[in-house]
């Protein structure tokens, strides 16, 4: 008998897929945001720019100090330092989330196609049609490929600095 709460294991994906699709839904909202907050810093980016070659016209044309001009120069010259190292904080990670939601995809391809293995598994015990026999093959070479990718995955990362 089943309890009140828990659901028929046919028609639920297992907790380990519950927590990869919330993960992966989490990592697509980061990279979204990320990339958004990218194309803001690119925006004041053009911004600084923008203003030191002001800043510059006006040194030769304005009545301001050369002294003054500098001052605001090295001002913006901050900004702009603090909005490159911003960007190289978010390029990574960016890069980082990336190869975690690349993992964790291919770690669901392989958690789905491992429990459709095992229905078709458990139906292969009575008599079986061709198409369900090839249905496990293909399934087991999914599985394999998708075994290898991860690894070659896991390989790369172990080799960053």
């Amino acid at each position: 008998m089943q309890r009140r709460n828990e659901r028929p294991s046919h028609t639920a994906p297992g907790p380990a897929l519950k927590k990869i699709d919330i993960t992966i839904a989490r990592l697509r909202l980061l990279l979204a945001d990320v990339a958004s907050r990218e194309r803001s810093l690119e925006d004041q980016r053009r911004v600084c720019r923008e203003q030191q070659n002001k800043l510059v016209t006006f040194s030769m044309y304005g009545d301001g100090s050369l002294d003054s001009v500098l001052a605001m120069l090295a001002d913006v010259q901050e900004r702009l330092t603090h909005v490159e190292a911003t960007a190289q904080s978010l390029a990574a990670i960016r890069k980082r989330a990336e190869f975690e939601l690349e993992s964790l995809q291919l770690t669901k391809g392989i958690e789905e196609a491992q429990a459709l293995l095992q229905q078709l598994q458990a139906r292969e015990a009575a008599p079986t049609d061709v198409e369900t026999r090839a249905e496990i093959a293909r399934l087991q070479a999914l599985i394999n490929e998708a075994s290898e990718r991860a690894g070659q995955n896991i390989e790369r990362a172990t080799r960053r600095p």
